[in-house]
């Protein structure tokens, strides 16, 4: 797989800015849970393809612009370029939910971001900017996720809330902090930043100890639950940005965004490549230090790969204001606007409806990975996995294993790569098609994983209630397979459960 880097002394510096800065300081849910958050509500709320693009893009840009004004790779860029944009690389930056340190802290920032959010949704309807608006509710779901995998909100006593427990019981056990009473939130003990009485949390890094606070892919504590809360309250506010557009030829309109009016086809593929090549789709390693780079200790990176897309992002120079689509103007202006969220005094929420309550989370999870006779290519190497699955319609793909023929999710600080699907309780049958493939310069190859001779990838069908795995495999989880044609063949171990959650 290591073909065709970029070789100019300059862009390679930006490679090791960009592998040590963006791993280190993106400070969110991968970008992996949030496009498939952010998809799989948007879908059930009647959003189109196209539509679902445009926001998941506008999602990641507030990564982005974190992750590209960091100290290292800032300074590798155009003086003349970055001073444009000086300002947006610290609005950027202050997104999140980060660094709040007292339930009165958080409190007021939901409360400055309900205002603002609603301030510049009504304005941008007045004005009739259907792509504005759609920016807008990407670059604020960004930050409404984040606050679960930040918090200490899904957490238990005594270090969290004990959502679901005593008084607490009747919001459900996945609550959103708007569907908690003020009175009773605000009594809580939450905070996305500890330092009291001789204890000090931070938000740490993908393998930092189990006290760190993020819960930002898999590998984390409370990972789950934290995906559990973010998606409920990801349909809560793309219900409550509706009453706050209120009008329904624009949200009609917004939710059939055509590619006439933006085509986000670029921007998304390279939010995918710069997280995925970066360890930040779906965790499993990315380098803080340049000893790390280098190092097969952080799987989840490919550092050739990674030059070429951040370079290839802003046209083939060190520009960050070079080939900037509409859709980013419209994310550098509002973090500008909008981003800034100054504080006016507490907002009360008129809430939509909750409905439906319960909902069934579906998890493929992937534990093991072994070659048996796969080959890497023309250059040889060891392999570099990954994986795609369609869950009841919705596509996924897993973050990166880089240069390891064999590889052992369970053993940490790795986890299983796991994808999430969102179904009514009543769903009594699943189905999931399951794809291993191997990553190479022009095209990706498809693992044999499946025992039948003909056939590659797995379909399966899990049932609900009774945990049992029908189709290519059966059986109770986890499962184990391997692929028996005459081509590239590899073991897989494998698992799918599922978990009930209510927000009420």
């Amino acid at each position: 797989m290591r073909l065709n880097p970029v070789t100019r002394a300059s862009s390679f510096g930006l490679l090791l800015a960009a592998m040590c800065a963006f791993a280190s300081t993106a400070s969110a849910f991968d970008t992996g849970p949030h496009f498939d958050i952010t998809q799989d509500v948007l879908k059930s709320e009647g959003f189109s393809p196209n539509a679902i693009a445009t926001t998941q893009s506008a999602n990641f840009f507030v990564d982005f612009y974190e992750f590209i004004g960091s100290g290292g790779i800032k300074k590798m860029l155009d003086g003349d370029c970055r001073a444009k944009v000086e300002d947006v690389l610290k609005l950027g930056d202050a997104q999140h939910f980060d660094d709040l340190r007292s339930t009165t802290e958080v409190a007021k920032k939901w409360d400055a971001m309900v205002d603002g959010t609603k301030s510049a949704a009504e304005d941008m309807t007045k004005k009739g900017d259907i792509l504005g608006l759609v920016t807008l509710l990407g670059m604020s779901l960004h930050n409404v996720q984040d606050f679960y995998a930040h918090s200490n909100w899904v957490e238990g006593a005594p270090t969290g809330p004990a959502l679901g427990t005593g008084a607490l019981a009747k919001y459900g056990d996945h609550p959103t902090w708007l569907s908690v009473d003020r009175k009773d939130r605000e009594a809580l003990d939450v905070y996305t930043w500890l330092d009291r009485g001789g204890v000090r949390r931070s938000h740490g890094r993908w393998d930092s100890p189990n006290d760190s606070l993020n819960k930002d892919w898999a590998g984390r504590p409370h990972h789950t639950d934290a995906y559990i809360c973010a998606w409920f309250a990801t349909r809560q506010w793309v219900r409550l940005y509706q009453s706050w557009v209120n009008d329904p030829a624009t949200w009609t309109k917004m939710q059939q965004l055509s590619k006439s009016t933006f085509n986000p086809d670029r921007d998304w593929e390279y939010a995918r490549k710069i997280s995925f090549y970066g360890g930040h789709w779906y965790g499993e390693g990315g380098p803080y230090g340049l000893k790390e780079a280098f190092s097969s200790y952080v799987a989840g990176t490919s550092p050739d790969l990674l030059i070429n897309a951040v370079y290839e992002f802003m046209g083939g120079s060190l520009c960050i204001t070079k080939r900037i689509s509409a859709l980013r103007t419209r994310v550098q202006d509002l973090l500008r606007t909008w981003g800034t969220m100054p504080y006016h005094g507490p907002v009360p929420v008129a809430l939509p409806s909750s409905a439906p309550e319960t909902m069934r989370f579906v998890q493929l999870r992937v534990r093991r990975i072994e070659n048996v006779n796969g080959d890497d290519g023309f250059l040889g190497g060891q392999m570099d996995w990954y994986s795609e699955a369609v869950i009841q319609g919705q596509p996924y793909r897993s973050g990166l294993i880089d240069e390891h023929d064999n590889f052992d999710f369970e053993k940490p600080p790795y986890a299983p790569w796991i994808m999430t699907k969102a179904l009514l309780p009543a769903t009594d049958l699943v189905y999931i098609d399951f794809k291993l493939m191997e990553l190479d310069y022009s095209d990706d190859d498809t693992i044999d994983i499946n025992p039948t001779k003909n056939a590659k990838d797995l379909v399966l069908g899990y049932v609900p209630s009774t945990g049992e795995v029908r189709g290519d495999l059966r059986g109770p989880s986890p499962l184990f397979v391997e692929g028996k044609g005459d081509c590239d063949c590899a073991r897989v171990k494998l698992s799918v459960s599922d978990h009930l959650g209510t927000s009420k």
